[in-house]
């Protein structure tokens, strides 16, 4: 069972939620405006240079002469650039006008400042303010703010004005001094305990076995964090959003690391709501989230930051599901800790954002060995499919004619529980990323009442010839999945077992490759793997990736408990596209080695008219479609009309649809619509 530590006391629910002072931009039901003392909104957050701050309260005085002329606090004065300040009886300096923006909010806009002094905050409801400085949330024991606080480095404030012993309103904000950053910047406070019990010193176990710990990194166990996020580093003009969240350690071995791979939780607990903000520039429409993941590059850390999020990219628009992501840099409590890729979380709300499926519809699994666990849903229907499928035979190659019915008819229900082509689709992926961790890790899938299961790509990052680790003579990926190597993963139970149990059928064996040729046309290509490399370096300017790379001593880079990355550490991604040069290449090789297939032979399939052309019920990429085939392989043709269309025949003549072809090199077939 998981551990929710809930650190803190409860809140005054009605007067928070009407005057809360840190309402996050993350709820979808509000942009998390601070009002100021002309009731006009306050960015929540400021340039490097203050300026944005100061302009509005400049403004502010323009138009509000009286307002500004407040009161001395403390009886006596000084000056500075604006012309108008106050002293603290603790000596410091502050802006007037400074200070009568604090009556109205507890803390200034957190961001990036070249210096700051936080004056006492005026509590509205007649309560305390208490404040603290370290990520932990303030209680009722917290010290008050009772003098100014200059802030000398990056610090998370967290202040709360408690009325007797409840919060009013609160307000978390992290202010970086004199820090420069040209990459985005999540910034996490969180309290110390998540350090001293999880994300602590484990160079004890580095990367050994990760149950072996003198921590317990692998409990199950989860912390309050507050989450800030600024879109163009220390060059933002704005917080784009905060959220109250959750934190827990992800991932297995790489927890063993210092920088350790974590998920981001938004939950009712914390706070209520969705985080709809345009996270990634893929497919930016869909802005739903309910968490997502910081990883720290999973078994590529000790040798690239590119690889595993340029390699699940090269499926976008086919119909593989996969992370989406981009790179940031992470700060835990004002402290630098380096370059993280921010991904999606695979859970059910992960089918509700990029689908538009309401997520309490979804069954969303980890299917892990022969154990089965579910994220979202339940399981149940996901172990009737392998049940089903391991227990049943497939083969319809027989003489004996009740057999190879009943064979027809168990891959047709298999159908039903499985979509199998979306399933061919994510097999060629994973087998032209070469993934070593995996069939028997790595498996998520999800499903509704309507849409059987389909499978996700992710984490590859022991693909793409990354055998030094563990992982020698991997050999053909077919007898990778196939050869258990004394292991049994390949029994009922497996996820091997699906590939194995449905190779039996004939029709099952011509669509997987059919589907794996347009993906190795179109999505599994050299061009793409370039493309992909190219967009992550461009998300990692070299001081950044200079800044994390020069922490060797905390970020433990350039070597691993299973030895040195022969090609030391690689900068750019240049090993993954010399990788991909020959590999779409040798997996048609492996395809045809596995199959019994011909020699590479082109093909066009098209439609004119208000229709298109399903290959083996396969979308194609576009109404006319010339790719590269395997002779030898029949093709299964269907004529779809759309709209008020109907389909008049093939532009051969023949009018059978759906229709079995066998293609020869430089074919064409076009279905006529009218």
């Amino acid at each position: 069972m998981k551990k929710i530590f809930l650190i803190g006391i409860s809140f005054l629910a009605v007067a928070f939620l009407a005057c809360g002072d840190d309402n996050s931009t993350g709820n979808s039901e509000n942009n998390g405006e601070v009002v100021g003392p002309d009731g006009k909104v306050i960015p929540d957050s400021i340039l490097y240079s203050d300026s944005l701050y100061s302009w509005y309260l400049e403004q502010f005085d323009k138009e509000n002469p009286k307002s500004s002329s407040s009161k001395n606090p403390s009886g006596s004065s000084g000056s500075d650039s604006t012309g108008t300040s106050v002293s603290s009886s603790s000596g410091i300096v502050l802006d007037e006008k400074l200070v009568e923006a604090s009556k109205v909010h507890l803390l200034p806009p957190a961001g990036f400042y070249s210096e700051l002094t936080i004056p006492v905050p005026a509590p509205l409801y007649g309560g305390i303010i208490r404040c603290t400085f370290n990520g932990s949330e303030p209680d009722e024991e917290t010290e008050e703010f009772t003098e100014p606080y200059r802030v000398m480095r990056n610090t998370p404030v967290r202040c709360a004005e408690f009325v007797d012993d409840t919060i009013a309103r609160k307000s978390s904000h992290t202010f970086f001094i004199r820090e420069q950053v040209s990459m985005p910047v999540v910034a996490i406070s969180v309290d110390s305990e998540f350090f001293y019990t999880r994300y602590g010193n484990t160079s004890d176990c580095f990367g050994e076995n990760p149950y072996g710990c003198r921590l317990p990194i692998m409990e199950d166990a989860e912390f309050p964090v507050h989450v800030e996020f600024f879109e163009n580093g220390s060059a933002s003009t704005k917080k784009a959003w905060q959220i109250d969240a959750g934190i827990s350690l992800m991932g297995n071995y790489s927890r063993t690391y210092a920088k350790k791979p974590v998920a981001i939780k938004m939950k009712k607990i914390y706070e209520d709501g969705r985080l709809k903000y345009n996270l990634f520039s893929t497919r930016p429409e869909d802005n739903k989230f309910k968490g997502f993941n910081l990883r720290n590059g999973g078994n590529r850390f000790v040798g690239d930051f590119v690889a595993d999020p340029a390699m699940v990219s090269v499926v976008e628009g086919s119909s593989v599901d996969y992370q989406r992501s981009r790179q940031v840099v992470v700060f835990y409590n004002g402290v630098y800790m380096g370059i993280h890729d921010l991904r999606e979380r695979l859970n059910e709300h992960f089918v509700e954002t990029n689908h538009g499926i309401d997520s309490k519809s979804v069954d969303m699994i980890k299917h892990v060995k022969d154990t089965v666990t579910a994220n979202g849903g339940t399981a149940d229907s996901y172990i009737e499919m392998l049940n089903f499928i391991g227990a049943n035979n497939f083969n319809t190659d027989t003489s004996d004619e009740d057999v190879a019915k009943k064979a027809a008819e168990n891959y047709k229900h298999a159908q039903t529980l499985l979509d199998v082509g979306n399933y061919a689709d994510y097999m060629a992926a994973e087998i032209y990323l070469r993934n070593g961790d995996w069939p028997s890790n790595n498996v998520r899938a999800w499903r509704t009442a309507e849409q059987p299961y389909r499978f996700i790509l992710f984490d590859v990052d022991q693909g793409f010839g990354w055998e030094w680790t563990a992982l020698p003579g991997i050999g053909s990926m077919f007898d990778w999945i196939k050869n258990d190597r004394g292991s049994g993963r390949t029994a009922p139970g497996f996820f091997a077992n699906i590939f194995i149990q449905l190779r039996q059928n004939a029709d099952f064996c011509r669509m997987f490759v059919n589907h794996a040729a347009v993906m190795l046309t179109t999505y599994l290509t050299y061009d793409r793997i370039v493309a992909a490399v190219d967009r992550v370096n461009s998300e990692i300017p070299q001081q950044e990736m200079d800044r994390d790379l020069d922490n060797e001593e905390v970020f433990q880079r350039r070597y691993s408990p299973y030895g040195s990355f022969p090609q030391g550490f690689d900068r750019t991604g240049a090993y993954v596209v010399s990788y991909a040069r020959t590999r779409t290449a040798s997996t048609r090789n492996e395809y045809r080695e596995e199959f019994g297939l011909g020699e590479d032979i082109s093909v066009t399939i098209s439609a004119t008219g208000n229709g298109k052309v399903l290959l083996d019920g396969m979308t194609l990429p576009n109404s006319s479609y010339t790719g590269t085939f395997f002779e030898g392989n029949d093709m299964l043709l269907t004529a779809v009309p759309e709209g008020s269309s109907k389909f008049v025949k093939w532009e051969d003549g023949s009018t059978e649809n759906p229709r079995l072809v066998t293609p020869a090199d430089g074919d064409a077939f076009t279905a006529i619509f009218e």
